[in-house]
């Protein structure tokens, strides 16, 4: 009997076995079949999004730079639109104009030819009423103007008729294409007596644009492109000629023997305005051989515009080129500029976006796949397990569980992770627009403290000048008059160093006595009321050595500082300030004391970062001793910062001394018992007027 069930057993457990193998078998060639169905499809939709995403964002691209490239060409083309208009009322010019003799002539000549290497222009030349060129700067060359009658041309007629004329063409001497700008000469009576003329080239500006690697072209109001960075296109047209403007146009010669032949296009059309299009294009190979010189003689190579060939036909590959194009109007000569995108830049995209998209597909079924032959096979140990051992159930059950308990915790790992890192992502994003920010906020905030304190006492030496106007008291007036004028020559100096605030040039430093740098700021406090009340004591050595250093930044150095030492001491009964000069081997230290409140241990460390202030809202930015800080590190010294043992702080600033410099005696500086005098002088002076008292509380801080 037990044989008998051990054997049924085997054979149940057989039967399952083999009805879930080919369960399993049908779910996996369905998953197959649903893959390889699905997979075109995915790889379809996936280019056709990227497509037309990528296809708006090279327009959007596209555009920007024909924006920048028609900048461009309208500053070529106006950059000597002042020549003929100015040279029109020239008085050598007007002069040749009444007196056209040979003499007259060849100095003209050499005025223009000196004026033409000067502006950069190509040609400048001057035409009588006929046509006829009588002066040029290219008078001593061999394709000279002088004797030519251009009267058939469009800038000359005109230019006769009384206005600006502006005209594109191959130039008929010289060969070379170039854009014309042309203005009427009178003469004293005001009649057209001749006509100025100047030759730009454009050739510089097709160079700059070949080297950029990109397809720009310019159309004019005929079709035919006269200005690109690809030279083998320029003088083709863009839609084709009718024969009778082909036969007038060759006729004009506007554009020299250049056979007009039009653009080899495929496929497609060119764009307007507010819309892009794709066209196919055949790459040009062209042979040139120049036409000679008027007289016979043969034209160098190196002196033929690329894109003119002498009754040469463009040869075309068979491999044409599809470009993504967008266009562009230039207003005033009614041209048109156009960008061509290789095409190859948008299958690239595409191309790999379908083995992207491809391969996410085959990952996805691979896996669903994978899954389910991995729950078929789960589901038959599981059911192998039933019909043998209970208890072997159990625990495959147990096992299961905990496996899919870390699969869950796994995946939950891991989608903190993901959240995680793009909250670090997100944190670094916010970190550098908030330095940038910082950045802009510290540099605005700095030139409005650098700029205040000198506007401040601009201000108030202006008013209390207008008062003593008034009073008649000129000598005043004219001193105050004086001090503007320092101050206005300092803010400039100011505004010139915030451009290298971070790094001085070593050429701005120099020898510098410091001891009328310290009575100038002690002048400047004390006249424009920061020190009100505040006694002053400088001490001297006597002589002071000369520091390396520059005379505005050092001023304002010692203004901060002792600004912020009146603003430390203004509760103290009797507030004072002391000023020490300490000559070393090798620097100078200056130590700026006074008896305020001293500075607490845990704003020590943070004392010269910038924003940094002690100060209520609305009484300082933060910015004194950071600037300050620079601006002595730019010297190559150093300030530090220290409480007094009978109270207050001092501020110790430590410069470089200047070797072999006059030091300046104690006869040359005043004392410094002449700084509370004029405390005192000046504030009597401001009891003399209630207005004048208002305008010094104005300046305070």
């Amino acid at each position: 009997m037990p044989r008998v069930m051990i054997g049924y057993i085997f054979r149940k457990t057989e039967t399952l076995m083999l009805q879930t193998s080919a369960s399993a078998r049908r779910s996996a060639r369905l998953v197959l079949l649903v893959m390889l169905i699905l997979l075109p499809v995915t790889v379809w939709l996936s280019m056709e999004w990227q497509r037309e995403s990528q296809t708006a964002e090279i327009e959007e691209e596209s555009r920007k730079k024909l924006e920048l490239y028609r900048a461009n060409l309208q500053g070529a083309l106006k950059e000597h639109e002042y020549l003929p208009i100015t040279l029109a009322s020239d008085r050598l010019i007007l002069w040749l104009v009444e007196n056209p003799d040979r003499g007259v002539r060849a100095g003209v000549n050499l005025y223009l030819e000196k004026l033409a290497a000067d502006s950069g222009a190509s040609d400048i030349y001057f035409m009588d009423t006929g046509g006829l060129t009588i002066a040029s700067s290219n008078w001593n060359s061999e394709a000279s103007f002088i004797g030519r009658n251009f009267a058939f041309r469009p800038y000359f007629l005109q230019a006769m008729k009384g206005a600006t004329a502006h005209h594109f063409a191959l130039g008929i001497t010289s060969g070379q294409p170039g854009y014309y700008i042309s203005h009427p000469v009178r003469n004293s009576n005001g009649r057209i007596a001749g006509v100025m003329v100047v030759k730009t080239h454009l050739s510089p500006l097709e160079n700059r644009w070949a080297r950029s690697n990109e397809n720009v072209l310019v159309e004019d109001e005929h079709g035919v492109i006269i200005v690109s960075s690809r030279p083998e296109w320029r003088f083709l047209t863009m839609r084709g000629l009718e024969q009778e403007e082909r036969a007038w146009l060759r006729r004009s010669r506007k554009y020299g023997d250049a056979p007009l032949h039009g653009m080899p296009i495929t496929d497609g059309d060119w764009p307007d305005i507010n819309n892009v299009t794709s066209l196919k294009l055949r790459p040009v190979l062209r042979t040139y051989s120049p036409p000679p010189f008027a007289d016979g003689a043969i034209r160098p190579v190196t002196e033929m515009p690329l894109a003119l060939a002498h009754d040469d036909v463009p040869s075309v590959s068979p491999k044409p080129v599809r470009y993504l194009a967008v266009s562009d109007i230039v207003p005033v000569q009614g041209w048109r500029i156009y960008m061509l995108t290789d095409w190859q830049v948008l299958e690239q995209a595409r191309t790999g976006t379908a083995l992207i998209a491809g391969s996410a597909h085959i990952i996805l079924f691979g896996t669903i796949f994978v899954l389910l032959l991995r729950r078929r096979t789960m589901l038959e140990q599981i059911e192998v397990r039933d019909w043998s051992q209970r208890e072997l159930e159990r625990q495959v059950r147990l096992r299961t569980t905990d496996l899919m308990t870390t699969n869950q915790r796994l995946a939950q790992e891991i989608t903190e992770r993901r959240r995680t890192e793009d909250a670090l992502r997100t944190a670094q994003a916010e970190l550098v627009q908030a330095g940038k920010l910082a950045a802009l906020g510290q540099m605005s905030a700095g030139i409005a403290h650098e700029i205040n304190q000198p506007l401040t006492a601009i201000r108030s030496y202006a008013d209390n000048a207008l008062q003593f106007f008034a009073r008649g008291k000129p000598e005043t007036v004219e001193r105050n008059l004086i001090r503007i004028s320092e101050l206005t020559e300092r803010m400039g100096r100011i505004t010139n160093h915030l451009k290298t605030f971070a790094r001085r040039p070593e050429y701005d430093s120099q020898p510098v006595d410091l001891v009328p740098a310290i009575h100038k700021a002690i002048d400047l406090v004390t006249e424009t009321g920061r020190v009100a009340g505040t006694t002053i004591r400088f001490h001297p050595p006597t002589p002071c050595p000369h520091i390396i250093a520059e005379e505005a930044q050092i001023e304002q150095v010692f203004v901060n500082l002792l600004s912020n030492a009146a603003d430390a001491s203004r509760d103290h009964p009797h507030p004072e300030i002391e000023i020490d000069v300490t000559p070393g081997t090798q620097s100078l230290l200056v130590a700026v004391r006074d008896n305020g409140t001293g500075i607490s241990p845990d704003n020590m460390q943070k004392l010269f970062d910038p924003f940094f202030t002690t100060k209520p809202f609305g009484d300082g930015l933060g910015l004194g001793l950071s600037i300050c800080y620079g601006i002595v590190r730019s010297f190559g010294g150093t300030m530090r910062a220290e409480n007094n043992e009978t109270g207050g702080a001092c501020f110790t600033v430590e410069l470089r001394q200047a070797d072999d410099i006059a030091t300046t005696t104690q006869d040359d500086i005043s004392t410094p018992d002449d700084v509370p005098d004029k405390t005192a002088d000046i504030q009597e002076a401001h009891h003399e007027d209630e207005a004048e008292m208002a305008v010094h509380r104005l300046i305070g801080p």
